[in-house]
């Protein structure tokens, strides 16, 4: 248990430290794409996953992480992603944000991470239970293969790492994007947000979870351990989980960043609507933006792929639906 605990709680802490003074939010990134064609955030977290996608591969090449198998979940990945990316917008911000704001003293993100919680312990093993079942049957199991994009398009995963490096690579280092006004930029943030998630599937391998950075199911098991007193909950990821506020908290308090802020009623009640709808997309499709969109893709996990799309139509759905048709 003392391994879980050091471990997790300090790759939890790296990341929340460096959500924090990277200002990382993938919700603010793929909205921004839409809304004012910025693509500032979105090369962070490309860059992030690239990296993480290299050293991931290298870790199971050398036997040192072993994902299991897993089948495609298309249904959920579709319907709980796009829920997701709803959740998201209404949230003002994603899961990770969410965590690293309530280090920074936001009350509204504090009762959006609550509603998260909630409903990703309700959908897991509580009332919505079924639902999630309902749609995880609506899936293409591959037997002892991995449902990921190389086994789709049967090549090597080398062949698909290698081509988005190398495209990757080109864009990210031909940008003349201008320096944040405070915090860090675009490229400092990618690298060591790759850098820890990559480090997250080592130590958490360490501990017999082969798998990375998560916020969803620790979330749920977080609760779910304080309802019960199982300790079966607790493993890496709770520990992960509650290390990201507390390394924020550190990062906001040194750079005198660290203040209480409540938003008015009506908006703190549409955070919690849509921590509701992300604890309950999440669940759906398998992940959050992290266990997803980060880590999931990190192994090209063809689920994970298209629960990422279905995220970003869910976050452009609810920007146009929030934002851009009220401007009109």
């Amino acid at each position: 248990m003392l391994e879980k605990l050091f471990l997790g709680l300090g790759v939890g802490m790296l990341f929340g430290f460096v959500l924090q003074r990277g200002r990382f939010c993938m919700y603010t990134a793929f909205r921004d794409m839409l809304l004012i064609k910025d693509f500032t955030l979105v090369k962070a977290y490309l860059l992030a996953l690239l990296i993480q996608m290299v050293l991931v591969h290298l870790l199971i090449r050398w036997g040192m992480v072993s994902p299991g198998a897993s089948p495609f979940l298309w249904l959920g990945a579709i319907t709980g992603g796009f829920i997701f990316g709803i959740g998201m917008t209404l949230a003002g911000g994603c899961s990770s944000s969410s965590f690293y704001r309530v280090g920074e003293g936001m009350v509204g993100s504090f009762v959006a991470v609550l509603t998260f919680i909630i409903f990703a312990a309700v959908t897991r093993n509580g009332v919505l239970r079924p639902l999630a079942i309902t749609l995880y049957s609506y899936n293409m199991d591959m037997g002892v293969h991995s449902a990921t994009l190389s086994h789709i398009l049967g090549i090597n995963n080398w062949y698909i790492v290698t081509v988005l490096v190398l495209g990757g690579g080109f864009w990210f280092f031909s940008d003349r994007s201008p320096k944040p006004v405070r915090g860090w930029g675009w490229r400092k943030t990618g690298i060591t947000i790759g850098l820890i998630a990559a480090l997250a599937w080592w130590t958490s391998a360490m501990t017999g979870r082969h798998y990375g950075l998560s916020i969803t199911g620790p979330s749920a098991s977080v609760l779910l351990y304080l309802t019960s007193a199982n300790e079966g909950y607790l493993d890496w990821g709770t520990f992960q989980v509650i290390g990201i506020p507390l390394g924020a908290f550190i990062a906001a308090s040194w750079n005198k960043e660290f203040r209480w802020r409540s938003p008015q009623p009506r908006r703190m009640m549409q955070q919690a609507l849509g921590g509701a709808l992300m604890g309950t997309g999440a669940v759906i499709a398998g992940g959050c933006n992290i266990g997803n969109s980060l880590t999931g893709l990190g192994i090209l996990s063809l689920t994970s792929f298209v629960a990422t799309v279905f995220i970003i139509l869910g976050t452009w759905s609810g920007t146009y639906l929030f934002f851009l048709r009220q401007r009109r």
